[in-house]
């Protein structure tokens, strides 16, 4: 195996030179596709443009001021969907790779020690989100550059959601999660960890402390198994339960000699590579489509083959197989097409085939549909006083699409204030 560990980042970082060098690239397209395919609205395009000048204060404050996650973005997103797949579209042979220069400059913030941000006008309002993953994290910056008094409840003791405890170190650090929380502090922005709303507090308990609107952003924290033979067994988890117990443990945690992950987007491929990377000997993929109609980016299937991850496709689980402990010992599946029969042996059965929300109707009696998922109408729940956002709304699910979600729901909700 390639001498990686589970810490061990694995994207590329540009220097100071690299990163002019390759912006100088641009073409500066007027219709800057790069910018139109951001869904953050991160407007590359610009500072970019400020980066080949060497314009590296003013590159980081339009990147801030349009992206609150820049550090977090630069690692996560999806871009070959995105502003990258947007410069295929010039004439250029190899597209820009913006989010290398975005990295560089959410690591040349840091390292210059100067957090930019602009004044504002604090207006006295106060705003409670519940929930700090992505969307959470960036409705209240937006929401503190507008001037509201913005504080976010989070149940566990760590900030971040689904970024501190689903997607795994070597495609996003904690120290990078950091850095980005502490930006959205410098903007007046407070955090209540170790809250469950609904439990420790309700709304109408903050009502009384004069918050005038809430934003429920908790996430799918919940995820979803199979229901097939044997997935009683012990042994047999889920993909949010692993990822967060290695995650905050750093990956030191028991292992056993192998593991089978089913699944085939990227939640897959992170619990792939992390049960690899965290000392599992022997780890299989089983999907039950082609490998060409996974959902999974291209970036992650390439670094699951760089870590020597096998995939099993068009395979359908069929049953768990256990000792005569309840200790799981293996799995079979069934092809999907021919019919055929496989058996693999695992201590460990990982699901990662969605996930769900839970606790919702506790923090709030707000409408939801058969999926569970909260009915909203820009972002407006049945609640008079309460958004919903990210996860737990109709729409895509990566952590790039909640951010900008959140972006969106900061401009509802101020929407309502002056509309009330």
């Amino acid at each position: 195996m390639n001498s990686v560990g589970y810490l061990t980042e694995s994207g590329k970082y540009f220097t100071k030179e690299e990163a002019i060098l390759e912006a100088k690239r641009c073409l500066l397209c007027k219709d800057a596709p790069c910018s139109e395919g951001c869904p953050i609205g991160s407007d590359p395009r610009t500072f970019i443009e400020l980066v080949s000048l060497g314009e590296l204060d003013k590159a980081i404050q339009i990147l801030r001021i349009n992206n609150p996650l820049a550090g977090i973005c630069s690692r996560i997103c999806p871009y070959e969907k995105y502003c990258v797949g947007g410069c295929r579209k010039t004439s250029l042979k190899d597209p820009i790779m913006i989010p290398y220069i975005q990295k560089f400059l959410a690591e040349y913030e840091k390292e210059s020690k100067s957090i930019i941000k602009k004044e504002v006008n604090l207006n006295g309002e106060k705003i409670g989100i519940i929930g700090s993953g992505p969307s959470g994290l960036s409705a209240a910056a937006f929401l503190a550059q507008k001037g509201y008094n913005v504080t976010v409840f989070e149940e566990r003791d760590i900030v971040g959601g689904w970024l501190s405890y689903g997607i795994p170190p070597h495609r996003l650090p904690k120290k990078v999660i950091i850095e980005d929380v502490k930006y959205i502090e410098s903007l007046g922005v407070k955090f209540i960890t170790n809250c469950t709303v609904g439990k420790d507090v309700t709304l109408d308990e903050l009502r009384e402390k004069g918050f005038k609107a809430f934003l429920v952003s908790s996430g799918l924290n919940k995820g979803r198994k199979l229901n097939i033979k044997g997935c009683h067994y012990d042994g047999v988890m889920d993909a949010v339960s692993f990822l967060a117990e290695a995650k905050s443990k750093d990956g030191n945690v028991t292992v056993g000699k192998s593991a089978i992950v089913i699944g085939g987007g990227d939640v897959a491929i992170d619990c792939g590579t992390t049960a690899k990377l965290i000392g599992y000997e022997k780890v299989r993929i089983v999907v039950r489509c082609s490998i060409e109609q996974m959902t999974a980016s291209k970036k992650e299937l390439d670094y699951l083959h760089y870590v020597n991850v096998p995939i099993f496709d068009s395979f359908d689980s069929a049953e768990i197989i256990a000792d005569e402990n309840g200790k799981v010992i293996g799995m079979e599946f069934i092809g999907v097409d021919d019919g055929s029969k496989l058996k693999l042996d695992a201590d460990v059965i990982i699901f990662a085939v969605g996930q769900k929300s839970e606790g919702i109707e506790s923090i709030a009696p707000v409408e939801i549909d058969n999926r569970g998922m909260v009915i909203t109408n820009d972002f407006k729940t049945s609640v008079g006083d309460v958004f919903a956002t990210g996860d737990i709304i109709q729409g895509d699910k990566t952590a790039c699409y909640a951010t900008a979600l959140g972006k969106k729901v900061a401009i509802a909700i101020d929407k309502y204030f002056v509309n009330n």
